[in-house]
């Protein structure tokens, strides 16, 4: 069915807008230099500021009324796409993009354009539980369960073969898609690299932690790896989200589905902090602000906005709940032997690893590119760059 995303949102918004007019002020306590206790009061009043007084929500509707939406129901999942249908000439490489959390489609704003007017067909779902696609009504719908819906939505569309391109939740998406139907996916993309870590990675890894220069063959490798210590730090302050919403996502969802406060200090720090180098030397409220310089304040709330009025946030947390006790172990040993592969590395990134190491998960490595800017939201933060990869790599396997 034909959806419309014109009135979406208009009464949410406003009440949003209200609610946090009407906030308790948020208490600036002392911060320490490093390692912050969370988002800064300064980021989160920040945020709740520009979305009161100068954000337009109109912005979006407008972004995302340019594309043709439409609903199917596909196993137990009422489906939300993007189908924007390319020229003849390109009809046998249609692209499916995948974001994931916690993202919206509107992270393709600028790249769906850009497609299409090179004459591809795009495909761009909305996970279940983000923005359009409704929260599911059964529990365990895993990544491997979206990726077998991404391939029916796909074959419903009449598409038999098709590209892939994916980012966070999005490239395990694509990976397990990839990993359970091969014989449909022309070429993978990722802008994030899942892969198995066996004992070779691990021992690459080790070594290059006492001798980067027998291991690392370039020096964005090596500065990407090394010196493990830090790279294990940033880690384990990172992923401290993973954590709970592994285990607990429902505990937190209720918080930001009922307040914007809670949902811009969980959520709303995520874009720039990993659009961020996340400097140890830097104050938390400092890398927020390199972040917001590559990010862009209104793309922040733009996805706060969607989040806010589709009430998102719950829902699109559980995707980490079922991912580890579903999906894990068969991500863990997955390898996909003949598909073309690219991959982008983005200085960034919240992981990154080799291409020795990640030739272990993917034998057919056709493009393996590093870009001196840009993080876990290349679309936005470096579009130029990801957009000029994904382009190059479907022309080599063309």
């Amino acid at each position: 069915a034909v959806v419309s995303t014109q009135s979406t949102g208009d009464s949410d918004f406003d009440e949003m807008k209200d609610r946090l007019k009407k906030r308790i002020v948020v208490p600036n306590l002392v911060e320490p230099e490093k390692s912050p206790y969370g988002t800064p009061a300064t980021y989160v009043n920040l945020v709740a500021d520009h979305l009161t007084d100068s954000f337009d929500f109109n912005t979006v509707k407008d972004g995302l009324c340019q594309f043709k939406h439409f609903k199917t129901v596909i196993g137990d999942i009422n489906l939300h796409f993007i189908h924007m249908v390319g020229s003849e000439e390109k009809k046998n490489t249609p692209i499916i993009l995948l974001h994931g959390w916690p993202s919206t489609v509107w992270e393709f704003n600028k790249s769906i354009p850009l497609l299409v007017e090179q004459g591809y067909t795009v495909v761009a779902p909305s996970l279940p539980g983000h923005g359009f696609t409704d929260p599911p009504t059964v529990t365990g719908v895993s990544p491997s369960v979206m990726a077998c819906a991404y391939h029916k939505l796909m074959l419903k569309l009449g598409y038999k073969r098709f590209i892939i391109h994916g980012g966070d939740f999005g490239a395990i998406i694509g990976c397990l898609l990839t990993y359970i139907y091969p014989e449909s996916v022309i070429g993978l993309h990722n802008t994030m690299n899942p892969m198995r870590f066996g004992w070779r990675q691990m021992l690459q890894t080790l070594v290059g932690a006492v001798f980067p220069s027998l291991v690392y063959t370039t020096k964005q490798e090596e500065k990407s790896m090394h010196p493990l210590a830090k790279l294990s730090e940033k880690s384990y302050r990172g992923f401290a989200y993973v954590h709970i919403q592994s285990v607990l996502p429902d505990s937190y969802g209720y918080g930001m589905v009922d307040s914007p406060v809670g949902l811009i200090g969980w959520i709303g720090s995520t874009y720039p902090l990993v659009s961020s180098a996340r400097d140890e030397t830097k104050s938390a409220m400092e890398n927020l602000q390199e972040g917001i310089k590559n990010f862009g304040l209104d793309n922040v709330c733009a996805n706060l906005s969607i989040f806010w009025c589709m009430k998102s946030a719950q829902a699109s947390m559980r995707i980490y709940y079922e991912f580890y006790w579903n999906d894990l172990e068969l991500l863990s040993n997955f390898t996909i032997p003949d598909v073309p592969v690219a991959i982008s590395n983005f200085p960034n990134e919240i992981s990154h690893v080799t291409q020795f190491a990640s030739k272990a998960t993917y034998s057919n490595i056709k493009q393996f590119n590093y870009h001196d800017h840009g993080g876990h939201f290349s679309h936005v933060d470096n579009h130029d760059g990801v957009m000029g990869d994904l382009i190059s790599f479907i022309q080599k396997i063309q």
